[in-house]
């Protein structure tokens, strides 16, 4: 109904996020434990929730153009709390990380720019999510941003999804399916759109 808040939209996308991806982890060490292995099973489960967040923030707005209803109207709605979700997500990713770094001592992982690099563009997505923020920076200067985040992040999760795919780990392909999904539905919704239009 118009004018109906739902229990799960805005901030509370962002909470229940943070708490369900902070019980996967506590489960994930209570069973496993503090070691390499539980460090690593962390990582990739956060890595999974952390694009599923991703695609719901990537494809709303596409979504929206292409089929206009209750649910996408409530997916770009809710956009920017799922970037923020995408945003807890990956820093429990990055304390998976930082905890392989510490119960290897130090060998494990090795230093990865690019990695550095998702998470420059991480903090900027995040700190700009905001209206003073955004108005800081200018319109321009935001789209500019968020467009090149976003599509780095695209590419960052598609390349290393299919290549593990090619080691054998086939939990991988439904993800790697969904992000080649997603950018085909960003490329042809405008267009579709104009025709649409005209």
């Amino acid at each position: 109904m118009k004018g109906t808040k739902l229990a799960f939209e805005g901030w509370s996308i962002v909470g229940w996020s943070a708490v369900i991806v902070g019980i996967m982890l506590a489960v994930i060490w209570l069973i496993h434990g503090v070691d390499e292995t539980a460090m690593r099973l962390a990582i990739r489960a956060t890595a999974r929730t952390s694009c599923i967040l991703f695609l719901s923030a990537f494809v709303a707005s596409s979504l929206r153009r292409l089929w206009p209803n209750i649910f996408t109207q409530w997916l770009l709605k809710n956009r920017r709390y799922f970037g923020l979700s995408m945003a807890v997500s990956h820093t429990y990713h990055a304390i998976a990380w930082t905890g392989l770094w510490w119960v290897t001592s130090g060998a494990s992982p090795q230093f990865d720019p690019l990695g550095v690099l998702g998470y420059v563009f991480l903090f900027a997505m995040t700190v700009t999510s905001f209206e003073r923020s955004a108005a800081w920076i200018g319109q321009r200067a935001w789209k500019i941003l968020h467009n090149a985040g976003m599509h780095y992040f695209w590419l960052a999760f598609t390349f290393e999804f299919s290549t593990k795919i090619f080691k054998s780990m086939l939990v991988y392909l439904p993800l790697t399916m969904l992000l080649v999904a997603a950018i085909m539905i960003r490329l042809v919704s405008p267009r579709i759109q104009r025709k649409l239009v005209s």
